[in-house]
């Protein structure tokens, strides 16, 4: 009984070891900006891609007062990842206007959970969004941007109307990418010491065993 007792705390130990080293890695976690932005204006976010290779965004996007989806007031979202366009769209966000997604990448799914319809609300609300993206090794920058279009539509319409900004902005790695994901937690660890301990038990009874067979 001792030694199945042994080998099945050994046996769970490797086994959280091998669930710790498979679970995502975290290469980027940020918060809002700082403060809301009018549009026609974009930030940057870098981090460091590590050996580069397939990864997934995941972001909310933000829009206060009324900001406008498809109609005559159009503001339009767009975000690149090292310079080349990855998602673009407009969002009824409390000014109006249908939602149109004009770019985005296969697999990537953006939910509009404002519950706006097409309606003028002067609510704002949010945008959902998650994508797969391709990393390059070492340095990436995704450039995330809001543009309200100009004539025939009714352009820059200021802080006082319309806001943007993100949050929650998010980068991981899928599993089994090799790459060191989360530490165990303490009682993770504790179980990994007594599987180890009675892994290391288990060798020494083997021996004097072994030796009073001698």
């Amino acid at each position: 009984m001792r030694l199945r007792l042994s080998l099945a705390a050994s046996s769970a130990a490797l086994g959280l070891i091998a669930v710790t080293a498979a679970h995502a890695a975290i290469l980027f976690a940020g918060a809002s900006p700082s403060a809301q932005m009018a549009t026609d204006s974009s930030f940057n976010v870098s981090f460091n891609g590590g050996s580069g290779g397939m990864a997934t965004l995941s972001f909310i996007l933000d829009g206060f007062r009324s900001l406008d989806g498809r109609n005559t007031f159009e503001d339009d979202f767009s975000l690149s990842l090292n310079g080349a366009a990855l998602i673009a769209g407009a969002f009824n966000l409390g000014g109006g206007g249908a939602d149109v997604v004009f770019l985005e990448p296969a697999g990537a799914t953006i939910t509009n959970v404002s519950g706006n319809g097409t309606a003028i609300t002067f609510t704002g609300g949010e945008v959902d969004i998650a994508t797969p993206v391709t990393l390059a090794s070492g340095l990436n920058t995704l450039t995330f941007g809001y543009t309200s279009l100009g004539g025939p539509d009714a352009g820059f319409q200021g802080m006082g109307d319309e806001a943007w900004g993100a949050q929650d902005i998010e980068v991981t790695t899928p599993e089994g990418r090799g790459v060191v994901g989360e530490l165990p937690e303490p009682a993770a660890w504790a179980l990994m010491m007594a599987g180890f301990g009675g892994a290391g038990a288990m060798l020494r009874s083997r021996r004097r065993l072994l030796a009073a067979v001698r």
